[in-house]
């Protein structure tokens, strides 16, 4: 091979050694353990602003509001309207007949007072979610909502059935935190409202399966039934009734909510929990509700869960440049094969061509070459060889008399 060819092929390598080298270098240090990292506040306000200005629409205001006043939902339609306004949509004369109408009709005094009588009896028969927070929830943050959990804990297991454990804990945590908030002055309020919000989640039906898998091992928190008394009384502390440890986990939780819950509110932390599969969604609904504030809810339905929390994160630059570097790697690798598979399809296309423009004959196969190479036959028999004359029996002998003369 002359040595041209040889460095021709040399460099060709050399891009893609590089490029691996510098890949695994990058590799060594792990780019791909972690490889999202959390905006900052503002970075995932500015992420949810251009997110909601490209998704509300005038075409996507009137079909929601069209939607909500035909099934007369009026939860619905002041989410809208409300977010409508913030982006500058405004509804027109006949739209907003329509709407008022619609508010007139569910917020009247005696509608009010009957529906408002509905919850305060059965929340999970409660209309709006207006009245949810007026009606049905104040009487659920106290302790007597906790205690009446624990009372139709109680009766059940007297009936012999199987005690709902989750609501047991749930509410066990609630009166512990309720403690806690008398005597700190307020500092464990989260808690207290993530742990109801939860279990009137559960009461609505609005937990996730998922969800209620991962509940139920939390929920063995080794409660005290016979020293919940003592824990309402503020005489005994949460420790003392359950396990410490077990109760901080669920407790985590019950912060993770309580915390949706101050930031836009404990009806829409309730209503929210339709999206939550595990603890990390709850804790990431935490880190919107800090950034959307009280348009949490229309943000999560307006973008959907994906969409929501993908505007929390960002790919870490470290990842980005692996990423890139293993796409180059495999270009690199792909264009060097393609140009020598071309260079190999080439040369052989090329062997006819220039037999047929040169007009030789196609070079036979290499049993017929090995052939063409042995010395053909002469064409005429070779020359016979000559036998000599035999010699003769008798001498001749000169006559005497005959001579040469010298003129001969």
């Amino acid at each position: 091979m002359r040595p041209w060819r040889i460095l021709d092929r040399l460099l060709a390598l050399v891009p893609p050694v590089l490029s691996a080298l510098a890949l695994v270098l990058l590799l060594t240090q792990n780019p791909f353990a972690t490889p999202y990292l959390q905006r900052s506040t503002e970075a995932v306000a500015l992420e949810l602003r251009a997110a909601l200005a490209r998704e509300v629409t005038p075409e996507w205001y009137m079909a929601e509001m069209d939607r909500a006043l035909l099934a007369e939902d009026l939860d619905a339609m002041r989410m809208v309207s409300a977010v409508g306004g913030r982006h500058g949509i405004a509804p027109s004369p006949a739209l907003l007949g329509r709407m008022q109408a619609l508010e007139a009709q569910e917020t009247g005094a005696l509608a009010a007072a009957r529906d408002c009588a509905v919850c305060a009896a059965d929340i999970t028969a409660c209309p709006r979610v207006a009245l949810l927070a007026m009606c049905g929830v104040t009487v659920e943050m106290t302790p007597l909502g906790d205690l009446n959990a624990l009372r139709r804990a109680a009766q059940t297991a007297l009936r012999g059935e199987e005690v709902d454990r989750i609501e047991v804990a749930l509410a066990g945590v609630g009166l512990g935190a309720t403690g806690l908030v008398l005597a700190s002055g307020g500092t464990s309020v989260t808690v207290k409202a993530g742990a109801t919000a939860l279990r009137l989640a559960r009461r609505l039906g609005t937990v996730t399966g998922r969800f209620g898998e991962e509940l139920r091992g939390m929920a063995d928190i080794g409660l005290r039934l016979d020293r919940v008394d003592d824990l309402a009384l503020g005489r005994a502390r949460l420790d003392e009734v359950a396990d410490g440890a077990r109760v901080a986990r669920i407790g985590d939780l019950a912060s993770d909510l309580g915390r949706i819950a101050a930031n836009s509110s404990l009806t829409d932390a309730v209503l929210m929990l339709r999206h939550v599969d595990d603890a990390d969604d709850a804790r990431r609904l935490a880190r919107l509700s800090e950034v959307a504030g009280p348009d949490t809810r229309a943000t999560l339905e307006i973008l959907g869960k994906g969409r929501a929390f993908r505007a929390l994160v960002r790919l870490s630059d470290i990842a980005i440049g692996a990423a890139a570097l293993a796409w180059l790697l495999a270009g690199q690798v792909l264009l060097l094969l393609g140009e020598r598979i071309g260079r190999m399809i080439l040369a052989l296309l090329r062997v006819p061509v220039r037999q047929r423009a040169t007009g030789e004959a196609p070079r036979p196969r290499r049993a017929a070459q090995a052939a063409a190479i042995r010395p053909e036959p002469p064409l005429t028999r070779p020359a016979p060889r000559l036998r000599p004359d035999p010699p003769l029996r008798r001498p001749v002998a000169m006559h005497p008399g005959l001579g040469h003369t010298p003129a001969e």
